[in-house]
């Protein structure tokens, strides 16, 4: 999964009429081309795209760019078919890999910026080859059984929303007939549910961690590093190596703190580990009489509150994974599923939250509100997680 979706820099720059063209260092993977026109070996075989930063998109500035519009050379056979690229899409493998040459037109802003520092302005004839996962005009989704670990990500998170709604329904019915005690049997299906998301959780951070989208955000393609504080080598360094050579797959490790989908991805780890210790307590014999008088101090610290700082974690990775949908922070992406993905993973988080806080309150009333939340919390996740697993199911042949 992750050797598909890894990016293999190798660049090609044609020879420029910039008197100071001279001057300016090269990557080793860089050649120089015909000054009659482009290298041939550069666009024989896979198209030419360019960007421009209007066509580059991060919902946040400080962010790498979640979306982009790749528009093809003039002298494609169709210069109207523009490609997409999605870090969540090219993340969950969706569309096939392709070995593609882009170039970064710069805006204005950045030449000026550029003179400013001294420097020569960027090429505007120079293209990077990358081998990333684009949707184009003909693309056309089918069902695909992959056993990938995007696959399993939606799996694990399915099977364990499924555990949480019989949690649920195990909580609930008490108190609507007393006669009946389900505890036993709703806190071993409550550590089923928080250890399936905790596996689901842990693959959707390998996922993040393999993506290869590192060298997308290099300085011949976003023209990002420097002009807006992105640091080369730390990306580098969080995944692809400097040779342009395919990065070992890791199961363990941290990716770049400015790409959302890992960010996202490793506070959902945090969540469901924190999360996972109030399964655990909550298991029969492990706080003496949970269910009808702990003690309050410890089943305050270890029960409720790993469920309050864990739903709250959840929280802030749905929104993340929200944001990662949009072009705009402000801007709801309602035509995105991965967006409504997190949508409804925010209300069940949301639902977990407030089943912890509620949780520390005696009252029956409150009582009933905590174990309702736990309820439809469950059910929010179901409804994320099908969804995840339908997005996972379509991509392209």
């Amino acid at each position: 999964m992750a050797d598909s979706s890894e990016t293999r820099a190798s660049t090609a720059r044609s020879a420029s009429a910039h008197p100071s063209s001279s001057s300016r260092s090269t990557s080793p993977h860089r050649k120089p081309a015909d000054n009659n026109g482009p290298n041939p070996g550069v666009s024989a075989r896979h198209p030419r795209f360019s960007t421009h930063p209007h066509t580059v998109t991060r919902p946040l500035p400080f962010v790498h760019p979640t979306h982009a519009e790749l528009i093809p050379d003039q002298t494609a056979a169709d210069p109207s078919s523009t490609a997409h690229w999605s870090s969540r899409a090219s993340r969950k493998n969706r569309y096939a890999p392709r070995s593609v040459h882009v170039n970064h037109q710069q805006g204005e802003a950045d030449v000026d910026e550029e003179h400013r520092a001294g420097e020569s302005p960027s090429f505007k004839d120079e293209f990077i080859q990358v081998e990333q996962r684009l949707r184009h005009p003909g693309t056309k989704l089918k069902v695909h059984l992959t056993w990938d670990v995007s696959f399993w990500v939606a799996i694990m998170f399915t099977l364990g929303s499924i555990s949480w709604v019989i949690n649920g329904y195990f909580l609930f019915l008490p108190l609507l007939n007393e006669a009946s005690d389900n505890t036993t049997a709703a806190a071993w299906c409550a550590f089923a549910g928080g250890t399936l998301f905790e596996l689901g959780a842990y693959l959707m951070y390998v996922e993040s961690l393999n993506t290869g989208h590192e060298q997308l955000f290099g300085p011949a393609l976003w023209g990002l590093v420097g002009r807006r504080g992105m640091d080369e080598k730390a990306d580098l360094d969080a995944g692809v190596k400097e040779d342009g050579k395919r990065a070992k797959f890791r199961w363990i490790g941290i990716g770049s703190w400015r790409e959302l989908g890992f960010t996202a991805s490793f506070i959902q780890w945090c969540a469901a580990s924190i999360f996972w210790i109030s399964t655990l307590t909550g298991l029969p014999n492990i706080i003496p009489n949970l269910a009808t008088s702990p003690p309050t101090a410890i089943a305050d610290v270890f029960y409720w509150t790993p469920q309050v700082i864990g739903g709250t974690c959840f929280v802030i990775a749905s929104i993340l994974l929200m944001l990662e949908e949009q072009r705009t922070w402000w801007r709801l992406a309602l035509g995105s599923l991965g967006w409504h993905v997190g949508f409804w993973n925010l209300i069940g988080a949301v639902g977990f939250t407030l089943c912890g806080a509620l949780g520390y309150a005696s009252l029956v009333s409150t009582k009933y509100q905590s174990v309702l939340a736990t309820f439809w919390g469950s059910w929010a996740f179901l409804i994320g997680s099908l969804a995840q697993l339908w997005e996972t199911l379509w991509r392209e042949g």
